[in-house]
């Protein structure tokens, strides 16, 4: 007698809105003779808002963490500036080659997914992420995507 196995792909996605977020440089501070570094304010906060809005979305769709190897794709939607707005032909969205840096603000999205979406950091073993500047009028926003990936 066979059994067989069927695999189900699961994935997770959302987007959330509001301005991305990049991940700060650690700060250190003193206490007595030990060394303690911290994340900046900005960062703790954009860090605790992605994990308000994945936990609830998580517990809407009633998912568990996601297991085994996971792409994850991002896209950050970055505000356009109100110096570049234009009346008549409104500006459409274009690649954001300024900062922040992309890498940090993949860094803050991972951190605050951990132990959520996916288990361990070590999961994530294929990335994608794009950094775009929104069109004028666009809300700006971050589309986070996992998807579970089948075996080689």
């Amino acid at each position: 007698m066979r059994v067989s196995r069927v695999l189900v792909k699961r994935s997770f996605t959302i987007t959330i809105p509001g301005e991305p977020i990049a991940q700060g440089r650690p700060r250190f501070s003193t206490h007595g003779k030990y060394v303690k570094a911290y994340d900046p304010k900005k960062s703790r906060e954009g860090k605790d808002a992605i994990k308000y809005f994945v936990a609830s979305k998580m517990d809407e769709d009633l998912l568990e963490p996601l297991e085994g190897a996971l792409h994850m794709r991002v896209q950050f939607g970055i505000m356009l500036p109100k110096s570049q707005e234009r009346k008549r032909t409104p500006v459409p969205r274009k690649w954001r080659t300024k900062k922040p840096d992309l890498d940090n603000l993949v860094k803050l999205v991972k951190d605050a997914c951990s132990s959520i979406v996916y288990l361990d950091d070590n999961q994530i073993v294929k990335l994608t992420a794009e950094k775009i500047q929104c069109a004028q009028g666009e809300k700006p926003f971050t589309r986070i995507q996992f998807v579970q990936l089948d075996d080689l």
